[in-house]
């Protein structure tokens, strides 16, 4: 691996280990407490910590998040100087990094600023050039045998279709907000929800077009498909986690978030993670 690359997934990494080390532990021992929005909504602030003036629910799901950014990060290091020359290697590589960034970014764009904001700049700027050289890198390489890129892998080419599309779920909170012209009821006491934007803007897209590429075996798509299983994974993985920290908080999910959000989230997860490993094996 080439230097300059090593060095901005070690920055990225560093700074996401300590940056969710600090949202997960850092206390000041604050309490909880109510203000109005500018929409005139009541909403209880976390009051504790980093992320002391974001929302309970917001806090518990960036703590969540934290959680699995701080083992995503530890296992990217151990990739990048102990495994990298396993034939996965590039693929958890690049997809690892997909992970930080997607945290990374939504620490930048969607909680209140905070006293780490400098960390999180740093963070997300160094994992989005590490990434974009970890996917240059992984496209000019060859990464299965030519048997391969002649298969036609049916099975991950819905799934990737249902994947991408699984991010429309929040239009359920776009439109009867942009219809009415009222304030999302969740969202607390922010401006706007940065993982819409990124999910229906790049995730979307992004898995839409490597399904279409993988259903006209194009090679592209079979070097992307990992990363993309990869990164749902992640996700999924999140999702399970903030869920259990939200609870720990008092936050309650009604029956519709719990198995249209959560459940879903998780079951695509799970999956992704099947067919990436049975993906990997063919890696050279």
């Amino acid at each position: 691996m080439k230097t300059p690359l090593k060095i901005l997934i070690t920055v990225s990494c560093v700074c996401a280990v300590i940056s969710a080390c600090l949202g997960v532990f850092y206390s000041f021992d604050g309490t909880a407490r109510t203000v109005t929005n500018i929409y005139g909504q009541e909403i209880t602030l976390y009051g504790d910590g980093i992320y002391a003036n974001d929302s309970i629910m917001k806090a518990g799901a960036t703590k969540g998040t934290d959680i699995v950014i701080i083992f995503a990060a530890m296992m990217l290091i151990c990739v990048i100087f102990f495994f990298n020359q396993k034939k996965y290697a590039i693929f958890l590589q690049s997809g690892l990094l997909a992970l930080i960034l997607y945290a990374s970014t939504c620490l930048i764009m969607g909680v209140s600023f905070n006293r780490l904001f400098l960390l999180y700049t740093l963070q997300f700027g160094s994992a989005l050039f590490a990434f974009v050289l970890s996917i240059a890198k992984l496209l000019k390489s060859k990464s299965f045998d030519n048997t391969m890129y002649s298969k036609k892998l049916t099975g991950t080419v819905i799934f990737l279709i249902i994947g991408g599309c699984s991010v429309l779920v929040w239009m359920m909170f776009i439109i009867p907000s942009a219809v009415s012209g009222k304030p999302m009821e969740i969202i607390g006491c922010y401006t706007t929800e940065p993982t819409f934007a990124i999910d229906l803007a790049i995730i979307l897209p992004s898995m839409l077009y490597c399904a279409i590429m993988l259903f006209k075996r194009k090679a592209v798509a079979y070097q992307l498909a990992p990363v993309m299983l990869t990164l749902l994974t992640g996700v999924g993985i999140c999702v399970i986690m903030q869920t259990i920290v939200q609870s720990a908080l008092g936050v309650v999910l009604n029956a519709g978030q719990f198995f249209g959000l959560v459940i879903s989230f998780v079951t695509l997860g799970i999956i992704a993670l099947l067919l990436n490993i049975r993906l990997l094996r063919h890696a050279v």
